[in-house]
């Protein structure tokens, strides 16, 4: 993978590049190491079904293994809080737990107790990696980050997040960089009050989500990384809804189609009646009869296309289930 955007906010790229430039080269390298087209699934989404995603869980693995390795590691610190406002207020500097927990007992309240996380923390430089929700990165930034940065645990925090890019290709409702960069920029300067560096990082080669430019064996790859079988009984279900939905608006075309020969054949049965009757081509009757089979030949030959175009292309989403069935 590689970092395509990098926002620097509060200098925390001076602090990371001219303090810590052995560990921002470090984490770097991490990303750099891992091949995000490694690790690919069939989405299982209703809308995307079928459809090759990223496999967040498995990059996020990769990363921590990674960073585990050269010593980044989890910080987890446990804290109390209380209902009352104006204890809140006088425990909320406060580190220690316990001192915090004396306090609120001694006016009376209970302490209930709590705690906050980050990922990788290391040498006061803390990182999470975030590939959830979109709310996800302002929890990170405006709580995680901020509440260990004001505790004196840490300088700076790094949120590592997907582009634009390669968000498309991930389950819906990922946050992106160029989105959370633009709410932090609306926020102002100081906001949050951390100094952070957000990365986004993407693949280095796009992948095509389509299944159906895959080979077989490409496809068996990715098979084994995905939820095999919510991904069959998904695909149960909206193969037959799928299936339904085609019949229908092709069955509807050829309806139209069938109802404009039978408009046709009505008035070629009263042009020959006419005929009989002695009329000529030049007659007004028969000319009126001519142009009006004209105009519904020219509306059947748009419907017979129209039809024809229909049962040659299937809807996506059952192309992709057919194409998925053929090697699970």
């Amino acid at each position: 993978m590689r970092i395509a955007f990098r926002y620097n906010h509060l200098h925390a790229e001076e602090y990371l590049y001219y303090r810590k430039k052995e560990l921002i080269e470090e984490l770097e390298k991490c990303l750099a190491n891992i091949d995000a087209n490694k690790y690919l699934k069939f989405s299982c989404d209703k809308t995307h079904l079928g459809e090759i995603y990223y496999d967040q869980k498995a990059l996020n693995d990769e990363i921590e293994k990674g960073l585990n390795s050269k010593g980044w590691n989890e910080l987890k610190i446990s804290y109390y809080v209380t209902e009352d406002e104006d204890i809140s207020k006088q425990i909320v500097k406060i580190s220690d737990k316990e001192t915090q927990k004396r306090i609120i007992e001694e006016n009376g309240f209970e302490a209930l107790s709590s705690h906050n996380q980050v990922d990788f923390v290391k040498d006061r430089i803390a990182v999470e990696v975030q590939f959830g929700k979109y709310f996800s990165v302002a929890y990170d930034l405006h709580v995680k980050h901020t509440f260990f940065y004001l505790r004196d645990d840490i300088e700076v925090g790094i949120e590592i997040i997907p582009t634009h890019k390669m968000m498309l290709c991930m389950d819906t409702g990922v946050a992106w960089f160029e989105n959370e960069v633009t709410n932090v920029i609306r926020e102002g300067r100081n906001n949050p009050s951390v100094p952070v560096y957000i990365l986004g990082i993407e693949s280095d080669d796009h992948i095509d989500t389509d299944p159906c430019t895959y080979t077989n064996n490409e496809l068996i790859d990715i098979l084994r990384h995905s939820d095999k079988e919510k991904l069959k009984a998904q695909m149960r279900k909206y193969k037959v809804e799928d299936q339904r939905k085609w019949d229908e608006r092709i069955k509807k075309i050829k309806d139209k189609v069938d109802d404009l020969e039978s408009q046709m054949e009505k008035l070629n049965q009263e042009y020959i009646e006419l005929k009989n009757k002695g009329l000529d081509e030049d007659s007004k009757e028969l000319k009126k009869l001519i142009s009006q089979n004209d105009k519904i030949m020219a509306k059947k030959e748009q419907a017979m296309d129209k039809y024809y175009e229909e049962k040659d292309n299937p809807p996506a989403r059952l192309l992709r289930i057919q194409k998925i069935e053929s090697v699970i």
